[in-house]
Parts: structure tokens; C-alpha cells; sequence
């Protein structure tokens, strides 16, 4: 089977279910159709994943082996490990963006957003001698500043430094009202 989500998904709902599951809602669970579960759950039988008894003549029993929940763990695994090295490269080539500051004599950044990024960005102007001034956001979610630097809306915004450095995309309409000598892009989009 090529699709390892489809898999580790089948799998999920086996095991939680012990034994109490049809193929029809294992497809409600995981969003696809019943010939595509049809389909895994055979496959995954075959593997020695799954192991199917026949509960009466119309209705199957499916049951997760031992080597099937070790296969649900690796699955697991490899994709925490793949999303963690994407994550990794987005923030090295975002952080690359950020370093470049310094060499083109910014003193001063302000960001707008709050998301995963946006505390190593901020930390990295710090470490670069770069003052950030202000944190914008559409709602103020986070009490008080950060580490000194101020939360204000996006509506309050003023041209209050040499960098705007977008840490999500500004909301519509605000492209135009944005006046800074330069605008660092999101790390993602």
C-alpha cells in the first residue's frame, strides 16, 4: 500500500475498536471510501497487520496483531520525523531570511503574527543587535508583552521601525497600508 496515512489511519481505528468495527465506519472515520478500506483492510491481513474473524456470516470482526500495532508506531514515527525535518528546513531558510537583516544595516524590526516561528525569528534579531519594537496581531491572545516587546491589533499599526517581518499574511486589504522600508515574507505560503 503507497498510502502510509490510509494505513496508519485503518490501523488507528482497528485498534481503538477492538474488534467492534465495520468497514463502513472505519470509512466514516477516516474520510474515504469503502472499497478504498475494503481494499487496505485486505492488504493489511495479508501483511499480518489485521487479523479478520467472521463474526456471523454477515459481519466481519477485525482485530490489530501484535506486528500490527509495532507497523501503526513506525508509521507514526516516520511521519513525526518527516514533518520534523520540513519543520526544521523552513525555519533554517525563514532564520537565513532573518540573519540578512543585520548586513543590510536594519536597526529595528517590528513583526506581525504569532505563530511557531515567530519566537526564533525574534530571538534571532535580539542575537543580531536588532531591536524589535512591536509585535502586531489581528487579537491579543498572549497577556503582556514578550520579553519586553509590546503586543498591539494590526489596526494600531504605525511605521514604528526599519523591517516589518511577516510571520503569517497580513489580513485584506492591509498589503497597501504597510509603510516600511522593507517587508521580510512569512516563512510559510
Amino acid at each position: 500500500m503507497d498510502d502510509s496515512t490510509l494505513e496508519y489511519q485503518v490501523l488507528d481505528a482497528v485498534h481503538k475498536a477492538d474488534g467492534c468495527v465495520t468497514q463502513r465506519d472505519i470509512s466514516a472515520r477516516v474520510c474515504r471510501s469503502l472499497s478504498s478500506v475494503n481494499f487496505a483492510l485486505r492488504l493489511l491481513a495479508v501483511k499480518g497487520y489485521i487479523k479478520v474473524l467472521r463474526a456471523n456470516p454477515r459481519r466481519l470482526r477485525y482485530h490489530i496483531t501484535p506486528s500490527g500495532v509495532i507497523q501503526k508506531s513506525l508509521l507514526a514515527y516516520n511521519f513525526v520525523k518527516g514533518q520534523s525535518a520540513l519543520y526544521e528546513q523552513v525555519r533554517r531558510d525563514f532564520l537565513g531570511k532573518i540573519r540578512g537583516l543585520k548586513a543590510e544595516g536594519v536597526k529595528t524590526t517590528s513583526f506581525y503574527g504569532w505563530t511557531p516561528f515567530t519566537e526564533p525569528a525574534i530571538l534571532q534579531v535580539i542575537y543580531d543587535g536588532i531591536q524589535p519594537k512591536t509585535i502586531y496581531v489581528e487579537s491579543v491572545e498572549i497577556d503582556g508583552p514578550w520579553n519586553g516587546i509590546p503586543f498591539e491589533l494590526i489596526e494600531a499599526y504605525r511605521p514604528d521601525s526599519d523591517v516589518l517581518v511577516l510571520m503569517e499574511p497580513l489580513p485584506e486589504g492591509w498589503d497597501e497600508k504597510i509603510e516600511t522600508k522593507k517587508v521580510v515574507c512569512y516563512p510559510v505560503g
